[in-house]
């Protein structure tokens, strides 16, 4: 998964960085933005990758965050 579709599939479910830390049991939200960062952003680990695209085709744990998004 390159950046540009994890940020794109993180701002599609309507998740700010800090919500989306949360739900992939990070510390802190700065994780989630060196993934995103423009200039020498961290690549994706697939096990991440693989939780992206499954809450981008419908997945959502129980402690899901109300979001804008609702599919």
């Amino acid at each position: 998964m390159t950046n540009t579709q994890f940020r794109t599939i993180r701002q599609w479910l309507g998740l700010t960085q800090a919500q989306l830390a949360r739900v992939l049991r990070y510390e802190a939200p700065l994780t989630i933005s060196t993934y995103e960062r423009a200039k020498n952003p961290r690549p994706v680990p697939t096990h991440v990758a693989l939780l992206m695209t499954a809450y981008d085709e419908g997945y959502r744990p129980a402690d899901w965050p109300h979001s804008k998004e609702s599919r």
